[in-house]
Formats: structure tokens, sequence, C-alpha cells
């Protein structure tokens, strides 16, 4: 005989002892009361791991009503999925095992004693790309391989462990949302702690400092962080468009042997016109492990994929609601070097009711 029956015919005997001695509705009562005990302790013997294996899952490709698609079932199982991701093992993804060390060294250089001449240091790692000339986008060498592996290895436990991914947006249907707070995103510490270590030791900062026109203390104070893969039986291509940042940060997580034919990235310069009355494209080199860094607001469209896979972490940063600055500041407004280093200008603020992008 199961424990749950076990249990059932315990409470049977007791009601019936009850009867004997009180009233029958009162015996009635206590039937639903204890009848309910039971049914709750079956449920809590149910992980919530199970339980967000079981969901039936919205289907990533629906389109109505565009990014609120689905989104009751999200909310109503967010904390189910939250509480699922805690039951699987999660590795440590320290930055200094993940970037590369002489980036690394330099970053942390300009952090320990922000100078001009420590913070020119690194921005010398980072090559000017797109649009020549303009200071809109940049490229550096950022996750070592072992670093790709690592990654890879966590989000390949989270998109095989038949917990519900929910998609990032309509444009990229097939990848997954990284944070903790988000209903249906995946939170597995491993990965949200390494994307917020990232941004607060290495996108702000740099950020700030190649886009210090634009980007002050309250401009990026909040992500979004996300996955896209492109293959043949998923996401192929991706529309020209600007993002909802004011700086955006896309990584290679391809590793060095996993080659693929199409799906070239390409900045568009709107204002070097071409003779079919568009913008120029400027399309861009994209090894593993690097890292393209550019202004939000820049057109850029990812042509379709023909052979292999292409996996990318995409960062979003921008300000408080969901803001996104793109007027310049004045000089006298602009941060100091201090201020775009210095560690009392750390932005440590992961709150629960933050702003995300429409789901």
């Amino acid at each position: 005989m199961h424990d749950a029956q076990l249990r059932m015919l315990s409470t049977y005997n007791v009601v019936f002892a009850s009867v004997r001695g009180c009233a029958q509705r009162s015996a009635l009562l206590l039937i639903l009361f204890l009848l309910a005990h039971v049914a709750i302790g079956k449920a809590d013997a149910v992980s919530a791991l199970e339980r967000a294996r079981s969901l039936d899952m919205p289907a990533a490709t629906a389109t109505v009503n565009a990014e609120f698609e689905h989104a009751d079932f999200w909310e109503t199982n967010g904390h189910t999925i939250r509480e699922a991701w805690l039951e699987l093992d999660q590795a440590n993804l320290a930055l200094a095992d993940i970037v590369d060390p002489s980036l690394l060294e330099s970053i942390e250089a300009a952090r320990d004693n922000p100078t001009l001449a420590n913070e020119e240091n690194v921005l010398s790692s980072f090559i000017e790309t797109g649009p020549p000339g303009k200071g809109l986008a940049y490229t550096s060498r950022l996750l070592t391989s072992e670093g790709i592996r690592a990654l890879r290895s966590e989000l390949d436990k989270a998109t095989s462990s038949g917990i519900p991914l929910r998609r990032p947006n309509a444009m990229n249907r097939y990848g997954c949302i990284i944070d903790k707070d988000v209903d249906g995103a995946v939170s597995l510490s491993s990965l949200t702690s390494f994307v917020e270590d990232l941004i607060d030791g290495i996108a702000r900062p740099v950020g700030r400092a190649l886009f210090n026109h634009t980007v002050g203390t309250e401009d990026d104070k909040e992500h979004f962080a996300h996955t896209i893969r492109y293959n043949a039986e998923g996401d192929m291509e991706l529309k020209e468009h600007r993002d909802a940042s004011v700086v955006t940060l896309n990584i290679n997580l391809n590793l060095p042997e996993e080659s693929y034919d199409g799906s070239s990235l390409y900045l568009l310069d709107e204002e070097d016109i071409g003779s079919d009355g568009t913008g120029t494209r400027h399309f861009l080199e994209f090894e593993p492990g690097a890292l393209l860094i550019h202004r939000g607001s820049v057109r850029h469209a990812v042509l379709p994929i023909s052979s292999g896979s292409r996996q990318n972490l995409i960062i979003w940063l921008f300000g408080e609601d969901g803001q996104v600055r793109v007027a310049p500041y004045n000089e006298k407004d602009r941060l100091t070097v201090e201020q775009r280093w210095g560690k009392e200008m750390e932005n440590n603020d992961h709150d629960d009711d933050k702003w995300k992008p429409e789901l």
C-alpha cells in the first residue's frame, strides 16, 4: 500500500472515531480539513523541477500580440520555474576563469587606479569597426576558449533541463533570457552571477569610456541579457533593427572548431547613402570569443545562415524604467575618468522590481 493511501486510511479512521463523539456537521468539516491536508502533502512531495518539466510550454513561434503572447503562463508559473533552477547543480563562472587574461589585467588596473593612462591601456584592446571614424562600435577578444566551453556547458545544461524557457523576443525565438527576476528566464546562479559580474566589472566602465558623450551613471543602470541561436531549424536571420539600449554587448559563443556558413553581421551607416538610396552596410569579422560593443541606436542585422549553427550572448544596458538616452551630454556634464572607473560609482542594484523590456 502506498504512503498516500496509508495516510488516507488513517484519516478515515480518525474521522470515524470523531463522528461517534461529535455532531455530524463537525465531523464533515474535519473530513474536508484532513483530506485537504493529505492533498497538500502529496503536492509537496513533487519537486519544483518535476512540476516545471510537466508544464505545457507555449510555442516559441507564437506571434499573436507579439511579446505579450502567453504572458499569463509565465506569470502564473514563474515561481515554480525559479524554484526548479535551484535544484540543478551549478558551476562557478568567475571572470578570471572566463575572460582573456591580458584584457582583464588592464581592466583591473584601471579600476584600481582610474587614470587616463590606464583607461587608454584598456581601450587599446578595442578596435573600431562598423562605420569608420564615427565611434559607434568596437571589437575585442573577450573570452578564452576554456571560458567559452564553460559558458556553453552551463547554457547546454539550461537548454536540456526540460524546464520551460521563455523566448527573448519575437525576433529571437529560440534563445533564452538570463535573469533571476524575469518570469520564465534562466535563473541558474552560475549564469546570472556571471552576467552581473561581467556588467559591473567590464561592460559599464568600458561602455562609459568608449561612449562617454552619451552614457552617464543613470543611463546604464539596468540590463537585459539573452542568448541567440541561429540555425536552419530555428532562427535563421535577424532583420535590420535598433536595440532598446544605450550600449549593446554581443559576444560570440561559438567554439573555435564550430564552423558555419552565412549569418554575416553588418552595421549600417545611415549617413553614407548608396546608389540604392539606403545606408552603407559594414560587415564584421566575428571570431569565437570576440566581443562587439556598440551604441544601441546603430541599425544592424544578421543575414540568413546557410549551414551550421551560431550562438551569441547579448546584453543590453539602459536606464531606469527602460529609458534609452540618445542626446549627447555637454562637455562639462560628461563623466570624469574617476567616475567612469571609480568604485564609488559602481551600480550593484539588482532589485526585484527593476524594469525589463516588455515580454
